[in-house]
């Protein structure tokens, strides 16, 4: 089997159809939105602001499993449709 070279499209498309490209921008998303919500007005030190949005983020990754899923499909399948 021969190796793929390296390029910058090749890149682009691997996390394009990849689940966890699109889980982790889902989680960051969740955290963008959530986590100035919850730390504000709480007295928080840097590091247990960071906690929150490390832990909203995790939570937004670990959720969006299923949606990742059908998008990376519903990708391919217009790829392979659009590849005929």
């Amino acid at each position: 089997m021969r190796k793929p070279t390296l390029t910058a499209s090749y890149i682009f498309f691997y996390l394009l159809f990849s689940e966890d490209t699109w889980r982790i921008a889902a989680g960051f998303v969740c955290a963008l939105f959530l986590a100035p919500l919850l730390t504000q007005g709480r007295n928080l030190s840097q590091g247990g602001e960071v906690m929150v949005w490390l832990m909203i983020l995790a939570i937004g990754w670990s959720v969006t499993a299923w949606p990742a899923k059908k998008i990376t499909a519903a990708l391919q399948r217009a790829v392979k449709r659009a590849a005929k």
